[in-house]
């Protein structure tokens, strides 16, 4: 496949994208859903860590379990260890079609905050590459990082730019936000997790208060809720903490209050 075909491809889903494309928290699948992780099951350790590596997601409970059966420790595992569970992860991955195919899905919703139709262009591209013995899902965000940056698709990424704010603070872009990650993508080849972690941290900095309370009654006139005092809205801070939350998030947290 040429060059000038994958950015075709890339300006197909700009396009598309309202046709084919779902929302990324529509299920809750992953990146949304990643940033209220508190209380799971997930860990930092070096076996999870391999799991997210080749299946973009966290290893389960059971999954460390029946590898520290083997001597593979989820926080000590050897040089020699790491790269045999790689290498068995990325063998479980390429024996199961569906297991490849969700992790395509994965590295879409990654890249992009969209679910793609599996006659997308691009999905057929990546579904492609997903092919290859040695791929993973992160040597395809590696790949989509890098024609994100190109210069023919700045639709794609005006898309995924707005997404993340929708999804994060429940508002479209400014149009500095974005002048800004469109050069913060060409420039890094950050993605649409980045900016959703990204606006998720900005929100709750010192300094930005005042968008914080904007983004809580948001929250609470989409669900249908009388709107907040700033003695609350200060409540719900309080009691928030450092977690980072999508806009999802945000609309169950204050059902609390």
């Amino acid at each position: 496949m040429t060059i000038s075909s994958v950015r075709r491809a890339l300006l197909t889903v700009a396009l598309l994208a309202p046709l084919t494309a779902a929302p990324a928290h529509a299920d809750c699948f992953l990146i949304v859903c990643g940033l209220e992780a508190e209380g799971t099951l997930a860990t930092n350790g070096q076996v999870d860590g391999v799991y997210r590596e080749v299946f973009g997601r966290g290893s389960t409970l059971q999954e460390r379990n029946d590898w520290a059966k083997k001597g593979f420790a989820d926080d000590g595992l050897s040089g020699a260890q790491e790269s045999q569970l790689r290498a068995t992860l990325t063998a479980q991955l390429h024996g199961s079609a569906a297991q490849l195919a969700e992790v395509v899905t994965r590295v879409t919703q990654t890249s992009m905050g969209v679910r793609l139709s599996p006659n997308n262009p691009f999905f057929k591209l990546l579904t492609k590459l997903s092919q290859q013995p040695e791929s993973t899902y992160a040597s395809l965000v590696a790949f989509t990082r890098t024609y994100l940056q190109d210069a023919q698709v700045g639709g794609v990424r005006a898309a995924l730019i707005e997404r993340a704010y929708l999804d994060s603070l429940g508002r479209l872009p400014t149009s500095g936000d974005t002048a800004y990650w469109q050069a913060q993508i060409v420039k890094t080849g950050a993605n649409y997790a980045d900016i959703l972690r990204a606006a998720g941290e900005w929100v709750l900095s010192a300094g930005n208060e005042a968008e914080f309370a904007a983004m809580i009654r948001r929250a609470f006139k989409l669900t249908g809720r009388p709107q907040p005092t700033m003695d609350k809205i200060a409540q719900i801070r309080v009691k928030s903490g450092p977690v980072l939350r999508s806009f999802a998030g945000w609309k169950a947290f204050i059902q609390k209050f």
